[in-house]
């Protein structure tokens, strides 16, 4: 009896209101693989380590600390991001927008080594087979505000390099930064370090 009304047709059923047709059978949702949830879980956590901060919030509490730059790098599969931020008295010497000729090339020269050396500035295992290319490098100048230095970089390589050790060349690069607060977002790991003066590494 049991098995029979388990299985059996629904009806249409009567109320003061008159025939109310029987309930339709929803289909089944497909779950996504865990593997999928992983991935997607990953892909949130950098997207959001790069938003942009909310409306009204500061982003400049960090950098009047001088001598202390901050990067966030984020690797998702065999590709990645990152982004440098630094004062501009420690990367060329001066925070405000260039006023003379001998500033504008100052900062010319700093701009050009941060494009060229983004691989020197974040070091992956060089059997990885990773090209850091630079997106943008400006300087972020707001009024009342001390300007800042930012350099964003694209990451390609040939072998995923969760696992395998980061390390840095930013102070060798820019001896006016002593201290680097590093923040690390991958598929499989999300830490953070303060490294100084080039010593100390992170594994995504």
């Amino acid at each position: 009896m049991v098995t029979r009304l388990l299985h059996a047709p629904l009806l249409a059923r009567r109320t003061r209101h008159g025939l109310v047709p029987p309930p339709q059978p929803q289909p089944a949702r497909r779950r996504p693989p865990m593997a999928m949830l992983a991935g997607m879980s990953a892909a949130v956590a950098i997207a959001s380590a790069f938003a942009p901060a909310p409306a009204g919030a500061s982003s400049h509490a960090w950098q009047h600390v001088h001598g202390q730059a901050r990067l966030m790098l984020g690797v998702e599969g065999k590709t990645g991001q990152a982004e440098l931020r630094a004062a501009g008295d420690d990367v060329f010497g001066f925070e405000h927008a260039p006023r003379t000729a001998s500033e504008r090339d100052v900062q010319a020269k700093a701009f050009g080594r941060l494009r060229a050396s983004g691989a020197q500035l974040i070091r992956f295992d060089p059997a990885l087979g990773c090209t850091i290319s630079a997106r943008d490098v400006r300087m972020d100048t707001k009024p009342g505000a001390h300007g800042e230095v930012v350099a964003t970089y694209q990451i390609a390589c040939r072998v995923a390099p969760q696992g395998k050790p980061v390390r840095f060349g930013i102070s060798a690069a820019f001896p006016g930064i002593d201290r680097v607060a590093v923040q690390l977002v991958s598929d499989t790991a999300q830490s953070g370090a303060t490294i100084s003066r080039d010593r100390g590494q992170l594994v995504p």
